[in-house]
């Protein structure tokens, strides 16, 4: 058996800054992945269902990467609006 990609559950705790729970979420879908593929032949595996949960997977993956980014830019701006704040008060009487 296929296990099915919580997705909508990931994303929707993305959204909802709920990191923990995304990642809980990724976890257990791990463990699930892990379960169903111990000691299954993968030359007996039929390819087409594998093959979507691999691409939800990747769909799934540049959501995060994107979040990641959006992230990493905001972290960068509060940096320069905090170094700005910073000589502002520097300079101000």
């Amino acid at each position: 058996m296929i296990p099915r990609l919580p997705d909508t559950e990931i994303r929707a705790a993305i959204d909802a800054g709920q990191w923990q729970d995304a990642a809980d979420l990724l976890n257990a879908h791990d463990r699930e992945l892990r379960q169903a593929l111990a000691g299954a032949d993968p030359t007996a595996l039929p390819r087409e269902p594998w093959l979507a949960l691999l691409h939800a997977q990747q769909a799934l993956l540049e959501q995060m990467r994107a979040c990641r980014d959006e992230a990493a830019h905001a972290l960068v701006q509060l940096g320069r609006d905090r170094r700005g704040v910073r000589a502002y008060q520097k300079e101000a009487p």
